[in-house]
C-alpha cells in the first residue's frame, strides 16, 4: 500500500509537466548513466535516437536494448532501438514503455525514428517522436542532432522538443507547446581514458562522466550530474562495460537520494548492444 501511494504521488507530479516526462523516458542507456548522461558527443549506435540522432551513424547495423528499474523499484522502463546503414545514410527506429510492477493502472509509450547523415568524422540528422499514454491523449516532438569530431575531440549540438506539443487527457481540449531544449555536450578520447561531457542550457543540467578501459573487453564507468535551477539536485553514479565480438553490456547504478519517507529511489540500469553486420 505504501509503495502505491508513493507512484500515485510521484506520476501526480508528473502529469502536469511534459518536461518531467522526458526527462524520465528520454535517458534509457546504462551507458549513458553511469557517465552522468554524458552521451551527446559520442557515435554511441542506435541508443543515440533518443540523445543525439547524430550519434547514430557509427558504420554498423546495430540493435539495442535497455531495461531500468526505479521509482522505488515498482516502475519499469523497457526500450528497444535498432539503425541500418545505407552508404553514409542512416536510419532508426526506437520504442519505449513504462508501466508499473503492481497493480498501479498506469503506462506510457514513446515511439522514434530518425535519419543521420555522416560525412567523414562528421554527422547530422533528425528524428520524430510521439507519445501515447494512460494520461496522455496525443504529442508530438521533433529533435536535431550534429556531432563535429576533429581528432581526438568531438562536439555536439543538439535541439530536443523542437515544435513538441501534448494533449493529456485530462484535459483532451488543450494542447500545450512546449519550449525546446539546448544542449551542448563534448567528449575527449585519450586511448587510456574517455572523457564525456554536456550542458543543457535550457534546463540548467550538467553532466559529466569517463569510461576507464581496464582490458580490451572491460571497461569502467563513472559520473556526476547536477542540476542547477531552482531545486538544486545532485546525481552520482558508477557502472560497468563489458566488450566481447559484437557484443556490449552496460550496468549502471545512480545514487539520487531518498525521499522525505526514506525511500530510496536510486535507479537501476542494463543495456545491450549487438553489432550484427560484422566485426567490433
Amino acid at each position: 500500500m505504501k509503495k502505491m501511494l508513493m507512484v500515485s504521488f510521484v506520476f501526480l507530479l508528473s502529469v502536469p509537466a511534459f518536461a518531467n516526462v522526458v526527462n524520465e523516458i528520454n535517458d534509457p542507456s546504462a551507458y549513458s548513466r553511469a557517465m552522468g548522461g554524458a552521451l551527446y558527443a559520442l557515435y554511441a549506435g542506435p541508443q543515440s535516437i533518443t540523445y543525439n540522432i547524430a550519434g547514430m551513424a557509427t558504420g554498423k547495423n546495430e540493435v539495442f536494448f535497455s531495461h531500468i528499474e526505479h521509482f522505488l523499484g515498482v516502475v519499469r522502463n523497457e526500450f528497444l532501438s535498432g539503425s541500418f546503414k545505407l552508404n553514409n545514410l542512416y536510419v532508426g527506429g526506437a520504442i519505449q514503455y513504462t508501466y508499473p510492477v503492481d497493480e498501479f493502472n498506469y503506462d506510457q509509450y514513446k515511439l522514434s525514428g530518425g535519419i543521420a547523415y555522416r560525412f567523414g568524422e562528421n554527422s547530422f540528422g533528425l528524428d520524430l517522436n510521439t507519445w501515447m499514454g494512460s494520461d496522455i491523449k496525443n504529442g508530438f516532438s521533433m529533435d536535431f542532432g550534429s556531432i563535429i569530431k576533429h581528432e581526438n575531440l568531438s562536439l555536439a549540438v543538439v535541439v530536443k522538443n523542437a515544435f513538441a506539443s501534448i494533449t493529456w487527457a485530462s484535459t483532451p481540449s488543450t494542447a500545450q507547446s512546449y519550449t525546446h531544449e539546448l544542449i551542448l555536450g563534448a567528449s575527449y578520447n585519450a586511448q587510456k581514458y574517455i572523457l564525456n561531457s554536456y550542458l543543457n542550457v535550457t534546463s540548467k543540467e550538467l553532466g559529466v562522466g569517463a569510461e576507464i578501459p581496464v582490458t580490451s573487453f572491460f571497461s569502467l564507468l563513472g559520473g556526476y550530474r547536477l542540476t542547477f535551477c531552482k531545486d538544486l539536485s545532485k546525481e552520482v553514479s558508477t557502472g560497468t562495460r563489458i566488450h566481447y565480438n559484437g557484443l556490449d553490456l552496460d550496468v549502471a547504478y545512480v545514487f539520487k537520494g531518498s525521499l522525505q519517507s526514506g525511500e530510496v529511489i536510486n535507479p537501476f540500469y542494463v543495456s545491450l548492444t549487438y553489432n550484427f553486420s560484422g566485426g567490433n
